[in-house]
């Protein structure tokens, strides 16, 4: 499943989707003739993903309440925590740790400026928290199907490598 799916225009549709004005977890209304599709009919890995997405999105919004920097923040969180599960589990990439610390504290960074330290201390373990619940999601979805994640990671990889040096969430490399 993963292999015919292309990830950054797919976590932005979704970034753009969950962050919109309609309540988090309500339906949006289906197109005009439609059929709802059967819960059985999305792939599991998609399903997991959704929902620790949803989780996820759920705690953020309660501290984080601009819909721009909370998509912002989520895409972020969500492009380096597959970065890191496809660095700790597929053997043909590693995570380079000094990229990985830099692109988190920039990441992270919104949620500090403009609010006194003890709440920007609250922000961020709250946030990291977040974090590691999407790296869990992505571990999770690695074990259901080890193959299609990492090929998945390979189209990944490629897409964040094509950016320029300065705008590239990459955090990635090649092992060996």
């Amino acid at each position: 499943m993963f292999r015919k799916i292309t990830f950054l225009p797919t976590l932005g549709a979704l970034v753009l989707a969950i962050s919109g004005t309609a309540p988090l977890l309500a339906q949006p209304a289906a197109p005009e003739g439609s059929k709802p599709v059967a819960r059985a009919d999305v792939p599991v890995s998609a399903r997991m993903g959704m929902h620790v997405g949803a989780l996820v999105m759920e705690d953020l919004r309660q501290f984080v309440t601009d819909d721009k920097t909370l998509g912002s923040l989520y895409l972020r969180m969500l492009i380096l925590a597959k970065q890191e599960a496809i660095g700790a589990s597929c053997a043909a990439y590693e995570l380079d740790q000094k990229r990985m610390v830099a692109m988190m504290m920039r990441t992270m960074r919104p949620l500090s400026e403009g609010v006194e330290p003890d709440v920007a201390t609250s922000h961020l373990q709250r946030a990291l928290r977040q974090y590691n619940t999407l790296l869990g999601g992505e571990l999770a979805v690695f074990a259901y199907d080890p193959g299609a994640y990492c090929d998945a990671g390979k189209t990944l990889f490629k897409e964040l490598g094509e950016y320029s040096e300065a705008d590239s969430m990459l955090v990635l490399k090649p092992t060996g």
